[in-house]
């Protein structure tokens, strides 16, 4: 695949890519699924495990999961769903299509050990509900393994990304949700602005390009993310992509409850200047 999305497919890139946006791409997917994988398997230990991959996307993740039991894999898109069945069904793995906005759908999944549920939070509408619900999903002995961006991404994401999270607004959500962090792992690399600019060229890339009046407008209401770009491609060495991964563990049910009296939900779409 000449062109980059927001989802990978390690078995159509081309080899010479790997050294480029392709291949940060694939090193920063795969590495945020393998980091799932051990720290899953560090808390539950040998026993075998039933795991959630919701947004599995092609289902490279959901196989590098399947080392520690039976994997279910969702995604909003049927192609997509039916790439993974053909490519990466081993017999430990099942892909269906859903979508992690329809509360509906989500409750017909069931119960699982673990839920993976990696650069989903900035698509969903309503995250403290989806946090919650991956929390019932996994009930009190459960674990979840979440990530998301840890930069800026609205510019160029919305209206795919519905916000941004700093690590602040993150530990908020977690914990007005139920959750305590129990490991943290932050990827960060630069993307050179020619080589982004080579791919977003080509044809079949599928990378979220807004129009111009659309880039206008965000800056106008943003400033500091222009400046912030500008610094990136002038003298910082590159356009930042980065992304916070935890792993999540319910807390008891009777702390939560007393959470819900004390606080109100903070908002997430917090600036980053």
């Amino acid at each position: 695949m000449a062109g980059i999305t927001e989802r990978v497919y390690p078995k159509e890139m081309d080899a010479h890519a790997m050294d480029n946006i392709q291949g940060i791409m694939y090193k920063v997917f795969t590495t945020r699924y393998k980091v799932a994988r051990d720290w899953l398997r560090s808390h539950f230990g040998s026993r075998e495990i039933r795991i959630l991959d919701i947004a599995c996307g092609s289902g490279y993740g959901s196989e590098i999961l399947s080392d520690l039991g039976e994997v279910t894999g969702v995604d909003i898109d049927k192609e997509t769903v039916e790439y993974a069945r053909k490519n990466y069904s081993n017999g430990r793995t099942a892909f269906l299509e859903g979508n992690a906005d329809d509360a509906s759908f989500l409750r017909t999944l069931g119960h699982f050990d673990a839920v993976v549920s990696l650069a989903t939070v900035e698509h969903v509408a309503e995250p403290y509900s989806y946090m919650n619900w991956i929390r019932k999903a996994i009930g009190p002995r459960g674990a979840a393994v979440v990530c998301f961006p840890s930069v800026v991404t609205m510019d160029w994401a919305a209206p795919h990304h519905k916000r941004d999270i700093s690590k602040p607004t993150a530990r908020k959500l977690f914990y007005n949700t139920g959750f305590e962090i129990k490991k943290s792992f932050y990827q960060n690399h630069k993307l050179d602005i020619r080589n982004l600019i080579n791919e977003v060229s080509h044809d079949d890339n599928q990378i979220p390009v807004p129009r111009l009046k659309e880039w206008a407008k965000y800056f106008l209401l943003n400033p500091h993310h222009l400046l912030l770009r500008i610094y990136e491609i002038t003298i910082g060495g590159g356009v930042h992509f980065g992304d916070q991964e935890y792993l999540l563990l319910p807390k008891p049910e009777a702390e939560f409850d007393a959470i819900k009296v004390r606080g109100s939900r903070p908002g997430l779409e917090e600036s980053y200047g």
